[in-house]
């Protein structure tokens, strides 16, 4: 049921009471399963992931979980990214076109490679690239397509899949904050030749910091692995310390990869959870006038990484800053415009500081007359809400009735 607000239900930037009377659900991330995977990681009496059993656990487990022939663990998600670029050959000149809203982790990697990245416009309501821009992006130089599956939703993989296949582009999935997320039926990170994942200490799943890469290409999964390891081939029997090509040292620790294991174990509880409360605010605000929801891409079944709405400032009066200002007062963790502007509004492209002398070939490229006007209206007008598969009933309802009331204040303030 959908709640309304009335003329008394006054809300906290109004002089009423907050609407969160308690205290965000809370559970303890890591415990004796972690615990226990350390201590036996520890026995083995080396923390090198060649010498010992967690790492291989680990990408096994998380091969079988997404339904990929190989995985390769690293330290980071943008180690996977990295990873990812050389292993499919990008070198410098080679476009890459991604997404303006995402971390920096998912474009620096391509700066590293001396690859030029090239920004599509997004999908107003999925926050996704819009296959019909990417398309429109793609040049003699394009070699790759990193798609950023943005806050545990799909991009819409089989056009951007079709796009790859037209152009004989690689495409390289970034699915940082898209654990457990599916698309037509399939986990995201295993429709295009490479999928990146994260478990930085702020995603679904995490160990501190590292990352895995999958693949179903044999021959790509050596490349991966050697690309996080300074090409060496740890291969038993026949280790070579030649390095033939330019590789990094991404390696991930056993007590990393230990820590993974158990909290792998821990995902779909995780997904089902947030599945479950997002879902369960959406039907909640769906007649909220004046605010957009996130929709999920056709085909895919979201993990919600955090939950992105947008005001309608011609229909709630208001901004973002004043919206999620109010909803800050209603004691919600809210924050406006996430990244704050796109990815090629930052000085490392627009000022082409990748190097302190030299020039990059992204130099070639002027960020500052890019543009796109989807993403840049998306940034003016989103409110970011953080999302914890440990809210409870009692959030969901505080949480609605907060947002339903504000929007309420607004709208009457016209």
């Amino acid at each position: 049921m959908t709640q309304t607000a009335t003329t008394t239900d006054v809300p906290a930037i109004a002089g009423g009471k907050p609407a969160k009377t308690a205290p965000f659900g809370k559970e303890r991330r890591y415990g004796d399963e972690e615990l226990a995977e350390l201590r036996e990681a520890l026995d083995q009496g080396s923390l090198f992931y060649a010498h010992g059993k967690k790492t291989a656990q680990l990408e096994r487990a998380f091969a079988e979980r997404v339904g990929a022939r190989h995985a390769v663990a690293c330290s980071s998600g943008t180690a996977a990214i990295h990873a990812a670029l050389m292993a499919v050959g990008i070198s410098p000149g080679d476009e890459v076109i991604t997404s303006p809203i995402t971390d920096a982790g998912s474009v620096l990697p391509i700066l590293w490679q001396g690859g030029v990245p090239v920004f599509a416009d997004l999908d107003p309501r999925t926050y996704n690239l819009d296959p019909a821009s990417v398309a429109t992006c793609v040049t003699p130089r394009t070699r790759a397509i990193l798609a950023v599956h943005l806050a545990g939703n799909a991009c819409d993989v089989r056009a951007l899949r079709a796009i790859g296949d037209r152009h004989k582009l690689v495409l390289i999935e970034d699915c940082a904050q898209a654990h457990g997320c599916t698309y037509e039926g399939k986990p995201v990170g295993t429709i295009g030749e490479v999928g990146c994942y994260s478990l930085n200490e702020f995603k679904h799943i995490a160990c501190g910091d590292g990352g895995v890469v999958v693949t179903d290409d044999a021959a790509l999964a050596k490349r991966l692995r050697l690309a996080t390891d300074k090409a060496y081939d740890r291969t038993p029997g026949a280790l070579r310390r030649e390095a033939t090509f330019l590789a990094a040292n991404y390696r991930i620790t056993e007590l990393q990869s230990a820590v993974a294991i158990a909290q792998l174990r821990k995902l779909d509880s995780i997904i089902a959870r947030r599945r479950s409360w997002c879902g369960q605010l959406s039907e909640r605000l769906a007649d909220v006038a004046g605010v957009q929801l996130p929709a999920a891409t056709n085909g895919c079944v979201p993990s919600w990484w955090f939950y992105l709405m947008r005001v309608i400032p011609a229909e709630l009066g208001t901004s973002a800053d004043e919206f999620a200002a109010a909803l800050k007062a209603e004691g919600l963790p809210v924050g406006a415009h996430y990244i704050g502007r796109p990815v090629y509004a930052y000085p490392v492209l627009t000022d082409h500081s990748a190097f302190a002398r030299g020039t990059h070939p992204s130099a070639a490229h002027d960020y500052r007359a890019t543009r796109c006007p989807t993403a840049e209206a998306i940034l003016d007008t989103c409110v970011m809400l953080s999302v914890n598969e440990a809210y409870t009933d009692r959030d969901l309802d505080e949480t609605a009735h907060a947002i339903t009331r504000v929007a309420a204040w607004f709208r009457s303030r016209r």
